[in-house]
């Protein structure tokens, strides 16, 4: 079926109601300026003003996915599609207005002056005079996230020290790089420095923005023409804290050139740069090796998996603040199940307070009924980071061997059934191959370890003693 132009456009101006529908946010930050230009050969032509934007769409899993399902809603079929730069909308018009599909022809974008920045001259404190520069508040950073109430472990003593040491002498270690994995206490750090800057210097201009943030708002300045402000509100600062950088990963050259003029222009002018990130930045795919050279540049501090006592103290913190309180018991029941992130581990006394709220008697029995579901996730995600070598040591360590009896060539029976049962943990804990185990065996073959496991199920249904002894190795696994 051939469509006209201005049936394209119709029929466009319904795939952006689509996605308006699901997302107004994610309409305006990509495809507020988008125009449908032509349907031929089964793709989809639109038109934008420039390149980078539709590289940015392209690049971006959300808003490919969501292009792609208007496309096929309004269109009914799920037509290829490409971007052309060179075109814009009438600003005037929303993109569900009818006045925008009428055109036959698209407009082509006019350049545009940009004028000198209004603030250039501007005082750096002075929020009035920095228009858009927003000073960090409840809104932008949680005011309990504060150093006094940031529990402080071996696993964050050093990650902690650097950021109080950045409130106190800021630039002495510039940038500071915090990284872990997610629920570590990461955020809680950084705008703990943002609440503590303020509440000590009331005229500080602080910026705190997650790095999505960061790139959606300078793509839409591009698409405003109105980069010049972006670049205001991000360089006249005292103290720029940005969360979860890993989010540059793969990201557009001309992205990670803003990001990367941004850091130079608040390092060199002396002002502190706090970042925090999943991982270090040298294992962050697609980075580009000036940046991880910035980055690695100060100091460089990790925050590890909590402790169990660190992971205890938090749940009294989290107590302290409720009006009922939990035997000790349940307390260390908690603390030793849950360990992935400190997220959950709040959360699972949150539900817990609700039902001592109604009346029931909290015991750890009680305990392991009510938060199954999150008991059982936390023993799953567990299993996950499990890996053979830790499976390899539990076993040895639970039958008195070594690890080298169990990857070498001694068969005799304590050894081969020992063997055996890690052979078979190791297919149930971990999500490697027959081949992977048997490489980490010394090299023993795929059939060798199928024959481990299917001896193992079988015998264990049979032998109640054999049984016990995997139930116990994997208990000591899952909830060491």
């Amino acid at each position: 079926m051939e469509m006209t132009v201005t049936d394209v456009q119709r029929l466009w101006g319904d795939a952006c109601a689509y996605i308006i529908s699901k997302s107004s946010s994610l309409y305006e930050i990509f495809f507020k300026g988008v125009v449908a230009l032509s349907l031929e050969d089964g793709e989809l032509l639109l038109g934008i003003d420039n390149d980078f934007l539709g590289g940015w769409i392209m690049e971006n899993e959300q808003a490919c996915t969501q292009l792609q399902e208007a496309i096929t809603y309004a269109f009914g079929e799920p037509y290829r599609f490409r971007f052309e730069y060179g075109y814009v909308v009438d600003k005037n018009s929303a993109a569900t207005d009818e006045s925008l599909y009428d055109q036959s022809e698209p407009v082509v974008a006019e350049p545009v002056a940009v004028e000198e920045s209004p603030v250039a001259a501007a005082a750096p404190h002075e929020e009035n005079e920095l228009e858009g520069l927003v000073r960090v508040t409840a809104e932008k950073c949680l005011p309990e996230n504060t150093f006094e109430n940031f529990v402080v472990g071996e696993e964050n003593r050093y990650a902690y020290t650097a950021a109080t040491t950045a409130v106190k002498s800021p630039g002495m270690w510039n940038p500071l790089y915090i990284y872990g994995g997610s629920g570590m206490g990461k955020t809680h750090l950084i705008q703990a420095v943002a609440n503590e800057v303020v509440s000590q210097k009331r005229d500080a201009v602080v910026r705190y923005v997650t790095c999505e943030e960061f790139l959606n708002e300078y793509v839409t300045s591009l698409r405003s023409k109105t980069d010049f402000k972006f670049r205001e509100r991000f360089r006249n600062v005292d103290l720029l804290l940005i969360d979860d950088v890993h989010f540059l990963s793969g990201n557009k050259v001309q992205l990670q050139e803003e990001f990367f003029n941004t850091f130079n222009s608040l390092h060199n002018a002396g002002k502190q740069i706090i970042l925090t990130s999943d991982k270090q930045p040298s294992d962050i795919p697609g980075l580009e090796k000036r940046l991880v050279s910035r980055f690695q540049s100060g100091m460089t501090m990790q925050i590890t998996e909590s402790t169990f006592e660190t992971r205890l103290a938090i749940l009294r913190q989290v107590q302290d603040s409720m009006t009922c309180k939990f035997p000790d018991a349940v307390l260390n029941f908690l603390a030793a199940r849950i360990t992935s992130n400190i997220r959950p581990l709040k959360s699972a006394l949150v539900r817990l307070s609700v039902f001592a709220a109604a009346g029931m008697e909290i015991t750890v029995e009680r305990t392991g009924e009510l938060l199954s579901d999150l008991l059982d996730k936390e023993a799953e995600e567990k299993n996950s980071r499990l890996t053979i070598t830790e499976i390899q040591k539990a076993v040895a360590e639970y039958f008195d061997l070594q690890v080298r009896d169990l990857t070498g060539k001694a068969r005799p029976q304590k050894i081969a059934e020992a063997r055996m049962i890690a052979m078979y943990l190791c297919r149930k804990l971990t999500g490697n191959t027959q081949q992977d185990i048997g490489a980490a065996f010394g090299g023993r073959t795929h059939s060798t370890v199928l024959h481990a496991i299917n001896q193992i199920e079988q015998d264990s249904q049979k032998n109640e003693d054999l049984k016990h002894k995997i139930s116990n190795l994997q208990r000591r696994l899952q909830f060491s």
